[in-house]
């Protein structure tokens, strides 16, 4: 399947028909697309010399409904190219001339839940706790960064009686995957930077026959191509770092929906795995 032009192809297209105004943001744009992705409208305003309001007016001139639409697409195309350390020098000069306070970087979480909540396709998780709810076998990728989203959803899927393999890229790990079975599903969650083994691992899933649920940040994504449902969620911020509320967010979003659709059964598990927790001792009890 074909893809549409870049941001950065269609900027240059339409570039004969700007304003003086309008292209000199586009040449800041341009000039240094790895900088102006993390630029937020003040700051993109100040270094191309225009009002803020210009700036709005420039992203809706491309084609887009808003400067955050702007941003998020410059943001896909180089976040994917840039190093750790150049994402970190990028977020430092930014982050610097902005003197950001603590809420002020919960704000840009806050900002991803928001975007997460307007574009959130719910038929599409609706589905996705269909196919979990249906199958007992489930197979987890997560790698790197996002091994703590992995982690998270394997032992809140084991409180629901599931049979859960978590892939990491631990040697021990990959090993399972014969294990696999057209019934089953393997969830994979990845986000920009991508990881090698993420990719291949869900290629390995998908020539086994099981389902494929991804959990990304853009269509452009390369855990996309092996999807039988796509779930997307934001985790930019500028920083070298990933904000993974967002995704959190979904992941207990879908383990709720699954514990809620059969309550009796969910019940019954936790109440029988509350007497082996306490046979166990596994929680501080203040009384002993």
């Amino acid at each position: 399947m074909s893809q549409g032009p870049t941001v950065l192809q269609k900027i240059s297209q339409l570039y004969p028909q700007m304003s003086p105004s309008q292209q000199a943001i586009a040449d800041l744009i341009l000039r240094d697309p790895e900088s102006a992705a993390f630029y937020n409208v003040a700051k993109m305003a100040k270094e191309a010399a225009v009002s803020e309001s210009t700036i709005t007016r420039f992203a809706t001139f491309v084609g887009y409904s808003g400067f955050p639409g702007l941003s998020r697409e410059l943001q896909e195309l180089v976040r994917s190219r840039l190093t750790t350390g150049e994402r970190f020098q990028l977020s430092r000069s930014t982050t610097k001339a902005e003197q950001h306070t603590v809420l002020q970087h919960v704000e840009e979480d806050v900002h991803n839940l928001t975007l997460m909540m307007e574009r959130i396709d719910l038929h599409a998780v609706e589905r996705v706790v269909q196919m979990l709810l249906s199958t007992q076998r489930i197979g987890i990728v997560s790698s790197r960064g996002s091994l703590s989203l992995g982690m998270f959803f394997d032992f809140y899927l084991n409180l629901l009686n599931k049979e859960t393999y978590l892939f990491s890229g631990e040697p021990r790990t990959v090993d399972r995957i014969h294990r696999l079975q057209p019934d089953d599903v393997m969830v994979g969650i990845g986000f920009a930077r991508y990881t090698r083994f993420s990719v291949d691992c869900l290629a390995a899933g998908k020539q086994r026959g099981a389902k494929i649920v991804v959990i990304t940040d853009y269509p452009s994504s390369p855990l996309c191509q092996f999807a039988d449902e796509v779930l997307f969620t934001p985790t930019g911020i500028a920083s070298h770092l990933d904000s993974f509320v967002a995704p959190f967010s979904l992941l207990t979003a879908i383990l709720r929906s699954m514990s809620l659709q059969d309550a009796g059964k969910a019940t019954r598990l936790l109440d029988e795995m509350e007497d082996s927790w306490k046979g166990l001792g596994i929680y501080y009890d203040p009384k002993k």
